[in-house]
């Protein structure tokens, strides 16, 4: 929309801007559907989801198209996934035991530890690449620049997942952390090849490190591999180039969020309350915060009535978006479970100011 921009910026400055900015991943036919004029029919998904996107919300950080059902597709490392429509698994993994991965993480490590400087000419072509994409979402805010911690990157960005991240934790604590610090360089390559402030002054951290209830690792464990001061180095890079950072995790994080705060980031994201996360205690605690999500997609959105939508956002708009900071929208996606009707109830209260 072609006021995003400036609706982005002023939240996030902590002014209250005309309206609350929406925030939000779209994987859902009805809605999509319904913003694009058309519906996902495999002639030109990309094209109606930046149409939706364009026409439906301020900002995003992942255009995620349908895919054909049963189709199968491979990573650049070999994992073999199964898509079906919005979500894909792996199905096979290239690495299936720990000393499969003990021989291979000295060669994928030395590959990273030598990596090229990022150049002039990449940075360029990242930007022109963000340029051309905000272009087609009509004035809707794209983040393009997305670093991952290392604990993340490791678990699924290699998809090594907790277990074997958990045994070679536990055999080859060396490994693991030359691996982490060669992750975290590869990261800091990354953020100087996309992070661009005049194309969206945002960056997200992916970091998925807890469940429900609970985190994933203790804290002490969180020390020992660096988890806060790769946090820190990665808002140091975004802020150096101009970029506010929230930090993304499914889960419950309250126990983390002394520590990331002091990390250095600026926003969290999703603020998932079915995990026990709870948004207006967080605003009160930490008002400084940008909050990006926070409406309940587990419960709410898919199962409430649009007047109970409708409550909840107007609530949350007067409760923590009061003084800007707060990119509203759903507590990770907009799924297909979500009605139209829910959503468009959502939306419509947030235009109404």
């Amino acid at each position: 929309m072609k006021e995003s921009a400036a609706l982005v910026r002023q939240a996030c400055a902590g002014k209250r801007p005309a309206r609350t900015p929406i925030y939000d991943i779209l994987a859902n036919d009805a809605v999509i559907g319904h913003f694009a004029g058309r519906p996902l029919d495999g002639s030109d998904d990309l094209g109606a989801l930046c149409l939706a996107i364009g026409r439906g919300l301020d900002a995003t950080r992942f255009l995620l198209a349908p895919s054909a059902d049963g189709a199968v597709s491979k990573d650049r490392f070999g994992n073999t996934f199964m898509h079906q429509r919005w979500t894909c698994w792996v199905s096979d993994h290239v690495r299936k035991e720990l000393e499969d991965w003990v021989r291979w993480l000295p060669g994928e490590i030395a590959r990273l530890e030598t990596e090229a400087p990022v150049t002039p000419a990449a940075r360029a072509a990242a930007r022109q690449e963000q340029a051309e994409l905000l272009q087609r979402l009509n004035g809707s805010v794209y983040i393009a620049c997305t670093p991952s911690t290392a604990i993340n990157e490791a678990m699924f960005g290699y998809h090594c997942g907790l277990e074997i991240l958990s045994y070679l934790w536990a055999d080859e604590p060396d490994l693991v952390l030359r691996w982490f610090r060669a992750i975290e360089a590869a990261q800091q390559r990354y953020i100087g090849r996309t992070a661009h402030a005049d194309q969206a002054a945002l960056a997200v951290i992916y970091s998925d490190v807890a469940f429900k209830g609970r985190l994933m690792f203790s804290l002490d464990l969180f020390r020992a591999w660096g988890f806060f001061d790769d946090v820190a180095r990665i808002c140091a890079a975004c802020h150096q180039n101009g970029l506010q950072v929230i930090f993304h995790s499914d889960g419950y994080i309250m126990d983390l969020l002394p520590d990331l705060v002091a990390a250095g980031i600026d926003g969290l994201n999703p603020i998932e309350k079915a995990a026990g996360m709870d948004i207006y205690e967080i605003r009160r605690r930490y008002p400084q915060l940008i909050l990006a999500g926070g409406v309940d997609v587990s419960h709410l959105l898919p199962f409430g009535t649009p007047a109970e939508v409708r409550r909840e956002t107007r609530r949350m708009i007067n409760e923590t978006g009061a003084e800007g900071r707060l990119l509203i929208g759903s507590s990770t996606e907009v799924g297909n479970d979500v009605p139209l009707a829910n959503y468009l109830a959502f939306r419509d209260e947030v235009f109404a100011g």
